[in-house]
């Protein structure tokens, strides 16, 4: 009956683990959402993306839903009001934007062994560096500039968190406020 007991507490205490995300808040707010229409007709735009998952300086698979991510990012695009249109599909543009985004995970994996050993009782922390690259083309497929922006997310590990799990920082909170961030700055920079 002991081990019974046991082992029913293990599993209790392994589903009751809890982690505790949030942004460091490294980057500045946007001033203006939506942002100002541009004086002459909006362009159309062809969006590309690119997702890549690092863990430690290393390529690894896994990472960012590609099509939850497209999505975001044309969303976005269209809620700016600087485009008439936003298409991922290979068509003439008057903008072609190509944007990139990185989700750098750093940790130590002693750390999470540790943590995981000890049923999340000793804590374990990983960082995401999430960047974003958007390179801006013109209709001739002409180099107008590149924009990049990065945030960080915190992530903790540790049995007592499970109270924290509701509150914990989204990573497409993180995308939208990195997406509205280089749109502000690529109009300031005149690129679209």
């Amino acid at each position: 009956m002991k081990q019974l007991f046991t082992v029913i507490l293990g599993v209790v205490l392994l589903a009751l683990t809890g982690c505790a995300s949030y942004s460091n808040h490294e980057l500045a707010p946007v001033e203006q959402w939506p942002l100002a229409a541009p004086a002459e007709a909006k362009p159309t735009a062809q969006l590309k993306v690119e997702s890549r998952y690092l863990f430690n300086e290393q390529n690894r698979a896994g990472g960012f839903d590609q099509t939850n991510l497209e999505n975001l990012l044309i969303q976005q695009l269209k809620d700016s009001g600087r485009f008439s249109a936003i298409t991922t599909a290979k068509q003439h543009s008057d903008v072609y934007i190509n944007a990139r985004v990185t989700n750098h995970e750093r940790g130590s994996m002693f750390s999470a062994v540790v943590t995981g050993a000890t049923f999340f009782i000793i804590p374990g922390r990983f960082k995401n560096e999430l960047t974003m690259e958007m390179r801006f083309k013109d209709a001739d497929g002409k180099l107008l500039g590149k924009v990049e922006k990065s945030e960080t997310i915190t992530t903790w590990m540790q049995l007592l968190l499970i109270f924290a799990v509701p509150f914990n920082e989204s990573a497409d909170n993180i995308l939208v406020q990195l997406t509205r961030s280089s749109l502000e700055e690529a109009v300031r920079q005149k690129l679209i």
